[in-house]
């Protein structure tokens, strides 16, 4: 049986686009809040894991790699 995966989303790399949120067929990735007003710096987060299938579509979407499926 194959391993169950989740995607890590490098907080670091992360650009806040979106396009891993849009292509989750589970729509269990999120983007955060603004921390305060004027905050630009959002990021894409894994919101609900226990929805994750580990598909991978957010990891092929993310156009800065910013994205790895791994081990929970």
């Amino acid at each position: 049986m194959k391993e169950k995966m989740q995607p890590q989303i490098d907080e670091k790399t992360c650009a806040g686009c979106s396009l891993c949120v849009e292509n989750c067929p589970m729509e269990c990735l999120k983007i955060r809040e603004p921390a305060f007003h004027g905050d630009i710096d959002t990021i894409a987060y894994l919101a609900e894991p226990e929805d994750c299938i580990g598909c991978g579509l957010c990891e092929k979407a993310c156009p800065i790699a910013a994205i790895t499926l791994r081990k929970p």
